[in-house]
């Protein structure tokens, strides 16, 4: 049996439910699939010299990876010779910035001796700027889904998608990588209101750097933020003021299983005929549903 593993990174939840669409994807095709979430405090991780094929995913924080993410994998053993690797990313938006996301990833893991078949991106709602129309977030779901079935099937059948970084993304990704240094600055402006806070600790719990511990009972935050924004959209009472982007959140997490249940939102919601800021979504949706399609066509022969 093959054995896959998936390192992965969360804040609000997206790139793990994209890591276990992959995992059931794989499993389906005979695959035996170990899932593992960085986080800063963890026990000793899985050593990727087990498995057949690695896979890397990691939520886009302003065309960068998340700063825990990247030094974590930097710290994995090196593996041997052509070892299978391929890399996933999620993010609210299909710019082409977001492509130059994983250079650093693609550095860390070539030196480590990986052989990566692919840097797959994939839409999932924003957990921060302004909260997705629900029809939006059931398309982007599904679709998520898809993609997560053609990443499968090239992992099983080792086909290789081109990586393509133009060097002008490069600049800009490297120039916002500012924001690890404003996630560190910002994350002991985040307060919580204690009007409304029921001490509850799911923040602390949300927590991938471990940042939030408890002050007379209320949460008190470091300066180890990632800004992946976990804790403000699970506080069940909206009780989390996040610094410098508090006018820029987004509470309350997207009732995924609702929504694919609820027929009466549309399947899709982006098309051709899409209007204001989500027509620039029509290109991402148009080519991968082909690559989709190509691949249904494939099954069905």
């Amino acid at each position: 049996m093959n054995k896959a593993i998936i390192y992965y990174f969360t804040g609000t939840g997206n790139t793990r439910i994209a890591s276990e669409m992959i995992e059931a994807h794989l499993k389906r095709s005979g695959f035996s699939v170990t899932l593992f979430e960085v986080r800063r405090h963890r026990d000793a991780m899985p050593d990727p010299n087990d498995f057949d094929v690695v896979g890397f995913g990691y939520p886009i924080h302003a065309f960068n990876p998340p700063r825990l993410f990247l030094k974590t994998i930097q710290t994995l053993p090196r593996v041997a010779k052509h070892k299978t690797a391929f890399i996933f990313k999620t993010a609210g938006e299909p710019f082409p910035l977001n492509r130059a996301s994983s250079w650093g990833v693609i550095r860390a893991l070539k030196k480590q001796g990986y052989d990566i078949l692919m840097d797959r991106h994939l839409l999932m709602p924003y957990n921060i700027l302004f909260r997705y129309p629900e029809s939006l977030a059931k398309h982007m779901v599904i679709h998520t889904n898809h993609m997560a079935e053609l990443i499968a099937r090239d992992v099983i059948h080792q086909r290789r998608t081109p990586i393509i970084i133009h060097p002008w993304t490069w600049v800009v990704m490297m120039i916002m990588r500012i924001q690890w240094v404003a996630a560190k600055v910002n994350g002991p402006l985040f307060i919580p209101k204690k009007r409304t806070c029921i001490q509850c600790g799911i923040c602390q719990k949300m927590c991938p750097s471990d940042n939030i511990t408890f002050d007379s009972g209320y949460p008190k935050f470091g300066f180890d933020c990632s800004m992946c924004m976990g804790c403000v959209m699970y506080c069940p009472t909206d009780a989390i003021r996040p610094g410098l982007i508090t006018p820029l959140r987004v509470n309350g997490a997207y009732d995924f299983p609702r929504l694919m249940q609820n027929g009466e939102l549309s399947d899709e919601c982006i098309n051709e005929t899409t209007k204001g800021y989500f027509r620039l979504f029509r290109k991402y949706y148009r080519v991968t549903q082909q690559e989709i399609d190509r691949m249904r066509e494939e099954l069905d022969r």
